[in-house]
């Protein structure tokens, strides 16, 4: 791969409309453990506002399911926003909100072949290119602190190793040129701003749940969903409006809920 260029804050305030940049407290670190861990350090913001952690080289980013997520100095996007939200929110499909706003971002740069798996995985023709983790800390009658961790593949190094079951690509493989990482963050936090503004304003995953369906990667397929020792084996049918993965079996149709569970193919 050629040498990282490093990422310009500045360049990134340029591009994304003024009343965002306004409301953007905007930290980019050398290297860091997680930046969801420093975004949780971060002083909780005003509602109004948010803060973006992001990172040249995340050592211990994590998935789900305790799996590593890897990022290298110029061949990924690695960030986390940092947003606060009425106490009691319900956050269970806000990795799903975040994904459709991801994916819308990516085809509108012009990414064909976009998709979603549920809960949280973002994917180009059936492999995965990035992944969502939520993390929150709430207290009783406070707001509830909620760091959304991002990582986008953009380039594949030699000795890349999936952490998932999933085949895994890359942007640079699907978008010609490719994008700065400063433009390709511009555009995902236009969206992600979005997804803030629907769970402040009570509206939750609702008004998100139609473009999901429609970005689903496995819908009217075979599919089974392991929670803990337990699996299931039906036909994927979408999600419902908070975003319970929607399955038909011999015994009829039942919803599951995003919590531990794991989703994989039947071949």
């Amino acid at each position: 791969m050629p040498a990282p260029s490093a990422f310009d804050p500045a360049a990134l305030l340029r591009l994304i409309p003024r009343a965002l940049a306004q409301r953007l407290d905007l930290h980019w670190l050398p290297e860091c453990a997680s930046t969801n861990d420093e975004a949780m350090r971060l002083p909780l913001p005003d509602p109004e506002r948010f803060a973006v952690v992001g990172t040249e080289r995340q050592t211990r980013g994590r998935g789900r399911q305790a799996r590593t997520w890897q990022s290298w100095p110029g061949a990924s996007l690695t960030f986390s926003c940092l947003f606060a939200f009425p106490p009691g929110t319900s956050l269970e499909a806000l990795p799903l909100a975040v994904g459709v706003a991801l994916a819308q971002a990516l085809r509108a740069l012009g990414v064909a072949g976009v998709g979603l798996k549920w809960p949280n995985d973002l994917l180009i023709d059936g492999a995965k290119v990035g992944g969502v983790l939520i993390e929150a800390q709430s207290r009783h009658a406070a707001p509830t602190r909620v760091a959304v961790g991002i990582g986008l593949n953009l380039e594949l190094p030699p000795d890349f190793h999936p952490a998932s079951g999933l085949p895994a690509t890359a942007l640079a493989h699907h978008l010609a040129p490719l994008p700065s990482r400063e433009a390709l963050l511009a555009a995902l936090l236009e969206r992600l701003d979005a997804v803030r503004e629907s769970y402040l304003a009570g509206r939750g995953f609702a008004p998100w749940q139609e473009a999901w369906n429609a970005l689903d990667a496995y819908a009217g397929q075979a599919v089974a969903v392991r929670d803990g020792e337990r699996e299931t084996v039906g036909i994927e049918a979408g999600v419902d409006d908070t975003g319970r993965l929607l399955l038909d079996t011999a015994g009829g149709r039942i919803a599951c809920c995003v919590g531990d569970v794991s989703l994989r193919p039947v071949a």
